[in-house]
């Protein structure tokens, strides 16, 4: 048995493993564009657990530039943690994340971060020095009750115009309505704005991820399954902050809902510029039934959700982190995490 790092032709046993541990299919352009195209020359970062010619486990990190207090570094998000269920009890979890610990290290990267499952947190606590930062807060607005009671207990089709008047009530003032020289536009693909913007707020969170050009352009417009969009606030042609939208249909257990989500945000530290923003993307996101996302409360974006109407619903996702190199970052404060921090969404 050997754990060592990927080589190519590995591909067909890792979707195969996938299939048998997650139960989902995922397309080869899927692998490849989260692994093999990744902007950051590091990836993929992926370790395998081979025994006998056979892939039994695999852990892999997205490696990305990041801000440390402001300085560049590196930090690895955590994902596809996978062991062969046919192969438990060989110890096979521990091992690949103790490696995956050393080889980070060896490469000079400062912290792995991610957002386990209630079993896998466990597991990451009981193996490695891991540190549970705190679980992050999701936030809620419906703009269609009826529609989400129907999902969920089925019939009201009788209440839907109630619903519609509900929904033109909940949205009355959040449109942009931008004044003087500001302008919301949607970016095709992001440009060298997006990096100077990456660059005057590397210092927003003492840990953030360099959402640049290059990192917003592969997470946001060239993934392979999901459609984003990203909007761009401009005041006299200078770009002033951005919000990534998506849109995706919800099964429920009496029928189906349409979800907005606010996948990733960011801008000056000026509230007028947060809320010209989100009511960009509730505008946006008008003909849905719910809106959601989730940040660690307490900052700017927390508090312009808040006032439009949004509620903290639960805190569904553990952020735990490994720190490697440096100062010890474990206040949530430290951190500015979206959810598209996420590979799932």
């Amino acid at each position: 048995m050997t754990i060592r790092f990927y080589q190519k032709g590995d591909e067909e046993n890792i979707q195969a493993l996938y299939m048998k541990v997650f139960k989902k299919d995922r397309s080869l352009s899927h692998w490849e564009w989260k692994y093999i195209n990744h902007p950051e020359s590091m990836n993929p970062f992926v370790l395998v657990f081979e025994e006998e010619g056979k892939i039994l486990g695999h852990i892999a990190l997205w490696v990305a530039d990041a801000y440390i207090e402001g300085e560049k570094a590196k930090i690895g998000l955590r994902v596809d943690t996978m062991v062969d269920s046919d192969a438990r009890g060989k110890g096979i979890y521990g091992k690949l994340n103790q490696r995956m610990l050393e080889e980070a290290k060896n490469a000079n990267i400062n912290y792995l971060y991610g957002f386990p499952a209630p079993k896998a947190k466990e597991l990451l606590m009981k193996y490695t020095n891991a540190i549970d930062v705190e679980n992050i807060s999701r936030y809620m607005t419906i703009l269609d009750p009826i529609t989400i009671g129907a999902g969920m207990i089925g019939g009201q089709s009788l209440l839907k115009p109630i619903g519609e008047i509900y929904k033109k009530l909940k949205l009355k003032g959040t449109r942009p309505n931008l004044s003087g020289d500001w302008e919301l536009v949607e970016v095709g693909q992001a440009g060298a704005r997006f990096d100077k913007l990456a660059e005057d707020l590397r210092t927003f969170k003492p840990i953030m991820l360099k959402r640049d050009a290059n990192y917003l352009n592969w997470r946001f417009k060239q993934h392979p399954d999901k459609t984003y969009t990203i909007l761009a606030l401009l005041h006299k042609d200078e770009l002033k902050g951005y919000i990534v939208v998506k849109i995706e249909k919800t099964p429920l257990k009496k029928g189906a809902a349409t979800i907005g989500y606010i996948v990733d945000w960011l801008g000056y530290e000026d509230e007028k510029i947060w809320e010209y923003l989100l009511k960009g993307a509730i505008n946006h996101l008008k003909d849905t039934d719910m809106i959601q996302s989730w940040f660690f409360p307490e900052n700017t974006a927390t508090n312009v959700l808040s006032k439009y109407g949004f509620k903290e619903k639960d805190r569904p996702m553990a952020l735990v982190i490994h720190q490697l190199e440096g100062r010890t970052m474990s206040n949530k404060q430290d951190w500015w995490v979206t959810q598209g921090d996420v590979d799932s969404f």
